[in-house]
């Protein structure tokens, strides 16, 4: 039997062993508010698969992700393989992604060289954690290095479990009002963390323009952050984002005015129980 025939066997073997809903796929049409009033004009083509059984190709590596991806995810791979890292490297590069999902943006970044810490909430680790040990497989076989590993982190929520780094990334988390203040959230505390153990972190984060309502996501990060446009493909933009040196001034003056506040009452309060 040729190594393509065993190969073949193996991946028959394990997709028996896949949960029922792998072979699915997601709804095909999208009917969000941009698509109802024709302002976005990709989000129904034939590059939005969302099969859910999937297999890519990454830093010479075929790899198979079940649980689906999405054109944000594919298009941010794309973009740190073929542009942003194409004539440097990953390697030794501290990675956190937010949101990882099903995990294909972070375990490509490790094929291409990164150490990555995945985060995402409880009820997707397992998904997450099957596809990564499948890929950590094929990485061996490839003999690359492949340093992933997991934590999971609910947005807005205390960072201490995770890692200072030199790049923070997610694709496709804007998908609900009430998440946009959290995951700000800890974007911005992922990036203070590094900075304050001597990092210069970078935050790439792509984004599929859904509901009028994300604009709220691009004024908070512009508070802390200043931002460019990087890659653009049909409605998807990657957006690359750098710590504005004064915002750190700002809270710090914040913080002073309000220790002096504090002091005033306290004097005030002193000068009354005397009188």
């Amino acid at each position: 039997m040729s190594n393509n025939q065993t190969e073949t066997k193996n991946e028959q073997k394990q997709a028996n062993n896949d949960p029922e809903w792998a072979s699915k796929s997601l709804q095909k049409r999208c009917d969000c508010e941009m698509c109802r009033s024709g302002k976005a004009t990709t989000h129904n083509d034939n590059s939005h698969d969302q099969s859910l059984d999937q297999k890519l190709s990454v830093g010479g590596v075929d790899i198979r992700i079940v649980g689906g991806t999405t054109k944000c995810a594919r298009v941010t791979v794309k973009f740190f393989e073929t542009k942003e890292f194409k004539s440097t490297s990953l390697k030794g590069k501290k990675v956190v992604e937010v949101g990882s999902g099903t995990g294909l943006v972070g375990t490509c970044l490790g094929l291409l060289g990164a150490e990555v810490t995945m985060t995402d909430q409880s009820y997707v680790m397992e998904v997450l954690q099957y596809n990564i040990r499948s890929i950590e497989k094929k990485a061996a076989k490839a003999k690359k290095e492949f340093r992933v590993t997991t934590e999971e982190h609910v947005w807005g929520s205390e960072i201490f479990n995770l890692p200072a780094c030199d790049i923070v990334v997610g694709s496709d988390l804007i998908f609900a009002l009430e998440g946009i203040r959290p995951l700000v959230k800890s974007i911005k505390a992922l990036v203070v963390k590094s900075i304050k153990e001597g990092r210069d972190p970078v935050v790439y984060v792509a984004v599929i323009r859904r509901f009028e309502w994300e604009k709220l996501y691009f004024e908070l990060m512009d508070e802390a952050f200043t931002s460019e446009t990087v890659a653009k493909e049909g409605d998807i933009a990657i957006y690359r984002y750098k710590w504005k040196p004064e915002t750190n001034e700002k809270k710090e003056s914040k913080q002073e005015t309000s220790n002096t506040n504090s002091k005033n009452k306290e004097g005030s309060a002193d000068a009354s129980s005397s009188s």
